[in-house]
């Protein structure tokens, strides 16, 4: 089996070979190296400064210390994570009454964890009791069923994140993750990797993702300078979730993790096959919005390429971007939380503002489409329509 390491080096390889043949078609982006300083101690305010720095590096040892409790690799994180919706009753409160139910339902369809508060979880639109509670319910029900937990605790307050991070540690979840702050942004990578360090120190044992999503941030740092600044300053850092669909950004992210220890786990399974190419079989993760119906889909995609069954999984490929076409008008999220009613799993469809509900008649047809489509595939889209 070859490495991370060895197969991001192969990656690297291809990539420049093929800027050389199409220059036209791949434009290399500049980097920009991080700073470094050092302290020489003297009697005068100088020496102030040396010693805060010297307590400072002394509480970095010490955090690394605690660090060791978060190892992981790459292979610790492999497997499908399904980006969790979160349920809403008819009075708009966030619901924790299905996460028990909701995660039997993920571990049958063979998904090895949760992402819970992220995106699809509308975590932005939750206040931070709200994803307080959700995390106590998907950590406890994670543990009952085998499933492990990742938490967004990102928010453009640092003491909320702070708050959500020690809380998600606290009931022991597997990682915690954040975005960029999205009102107020940071000016460049070692802004954020400020951001996230002060974040993952609330959580010293938890291992540490960025999230990286620039279309719903608007954050257009480069996540392979972020790669490089979170190892040299967070001694927790783990990886990172990426959706984005710029590739040769997604290999420097890679090639910046020289030891080859870092998970990326890519959020837009409508481009799986994108991202194989870039890890082992056996170190291979992702999380995603469409694995709460969908994981066997993408599992066999993946299980196409790595058997080297290459005109299998482009078809593979192509159903699932199939899906997304279909029920692009109706919005992603609201397209699984309406298959997960009719599967018996969630009770309400309904989503929070700005986000928008679908009419009955929108409802109607969506439906229309799952049957459409469980009738053309109804290997993977059979379960679109309920038992």
């Amino acid at each position: 089996m070859q490495s991370a390491r060895a197969v991001r080096r192969a990656m690297r390889s291809a990539h420049r070979s093929a800027h050389a043949r199409h220059p036209g078609h791949l434009t290399r982006r500049g980097t920009r190296s991080g700073a470094a300083f050092s302290v020489t101690t003297t009697t005068d305010g100088a020496g102030v400064a040396a010693a805060t720095a010297c307590a400072a590096a002394a509480a970095a040892l010490l955090l690394r210390d605690d660090a060791a409790d978060a190892h992981c690799d790459a292979q610790t994180f492999a497997g499908q994570w399904a980006a969790v919706v979160t349920e809403f009753d008819a009075s708009g409160a966030a619901s924790t009454k299905n996460v028990d139910r909701y995660a039997a339902h993920l571990r049958r369809e063979g998904c090895v964890g949760v992402f819970v508060c992220g995106t699809s979880g509308e975590s932005m639109s939750l206040s931070v009791g709200e994803r307080e509670r959700l995390a106590e319910a998907w950590a406890a029900s994670g543990a009952r069923h085998g499933l492990r937990v990742i938490v967004h605790v990102g928010c453009d307050a640092l003491l909320d994140a702070e708050r959500l991070a020690r809380h998600a540690a606290s009931v022991g979840v597997d990682g915690v993750s954040a975005m960029a702050p999205r009102f107020v942004k940071c000016e460049n990578a070692d802004a954020l990797a400020a951001y996230c360090a002060a974040v993952a120190r609330a959580a010293p044992a938890t291992p540490f993702f960025y999230y990286h999503f620039p279309l719903a941030t608007g954050v257009a740092t480069k996540p392979s300078q972020l790669v490089r600044a979170a190892l040299a300053r967070i001694p927790t850092f783990a990886g990172m979730k990426y959706s984005d669909a710029d590739m040769w950004e997604y290999g420097e992210c890679c090639d910046a993790d020289a030891a080859g220890r870092l998970a990326f786990l890519p959020g837009f399974e409508a481009q799986t096959l994108a991202h194989l190419p870039y890890h082992p079989q056996d170190a291979y993760g992702a999380i995603s919005l469409s694995f709460s119906v969908l994981a066997p889909l993408h599992r066999d995609v993946a299980d196409a390429f790595y058997g080297q069954r290459g005109a299998e999984a482009h078809a593979l490929q192509a159903t699932s971007r199939g899906f997304f076409r279909a029920v692009t008008p109706f919005g992603w999220t609201q397209a699984v939380k309406l298959a997960l009613v009719d599967r018996g799993v969630l009770d309400s469809p309904l989503c929070r503002a700005p986000s928008r509900n679908l009419s009955p008649d929108e409802r109607g047809a969506l439906r229309r489409v799952f049957r459409d489509l469980a009738k053309r595939e109804p290997r993977y889209f059979g379960g679109l329509v309920g038992d």
